[in-house]
């Protein structure tokens, strides 16, 4: 079962948040900064032979 990270607008405040699986990873100022956390993270994890999968979820659409 792979890792998922959602990057995630917050609907209560104006930023951006990451997602691992159902818990906060991560606030962000903006989208672009938390889907760079998110790839990098993803990346690390990758790296030591974990499946993982990284989505943005304002288009639904998986970047990694």
């Amino acid at each position: 079962m792979a890792i998922e990270f959602w990057i995630c607008q917050d609907e209560r405040q104006p930023r951006w948040i990451v997602r691992l699986d159902d818990r906060l990873y991560g606030e962000y100022l903006d989208k672009e900064q938390a889907k760079l956390d998110a790839l990098e993270a993803a990346k690390d994890a990758s790296e030591i032979g974990q499946e993982v999968e990284v989505w943005d979820q304002s288009t639904a659409a998986r970047v990694f």
